[in-house]
């Protein structure tokens, strides 16, 4: 019975539930990112978002920054600037650095698209026939 329990504690902490503020997409966006580096030199530094959601995005970047830095990003095709802070860094297998970028101001919209909320159920369209006879068929 003990294995078991541990066993069943193991899976759950495998598949725990991300706890996001909004859902996150996968979507290549051209941007521009303006900072200055941890050794005070200033950047300018043209690259893509890798995943975006409604509160930020990890894009990739050669660039030294520390977590609570701020950066501005630049949509390439809207030409809206927004100022961002660092709150996660990640090195990839194939020696790429990721960084997890958050919109200081959050309701600027600037992806110029609408999020789901986490954990939202997809939409189901029924088809065949109409269960509900006060509805109209379609």
């Amino acid at each position: 019975m003990c294995w078991a329990l541990a066993m069943h504690m193991q899976i759950a902490n495998y598949r725990r539930v991300e706890r996001r503020r909004s859902a996150r997409v996968t979507l290549a966006v051209p941007l521009r990112v303006d900072g200055q580096e941890l050794n005070g030199e200033e950047f300018i530094i043209r690259t893509h978002s890798h995943t975006v959601s409604q509160f930020g995005c990890m894009v990739p970047l050669d660039a030294e920054l520390a977590p609570d830095q701020t950066v501005v990003l630049m949509n390439e095709n809207t030409r809206q600037s927004v100022q961002c802070k660092v709150v996660t860094t990640r090195r990839n297998r194939d020696g790429h650095r990721y960084f997890g970028l958050e919109f200081v101001s959050p309701n600027s919209n600037f992806w110029r698209m609408s999020f789901c909320k986490p954990r939202a159920r997809s939409l189901k369209r029924q088809y065949g026939p109409n269960r509900d006879s006060s509805s109209p068929s379609w």
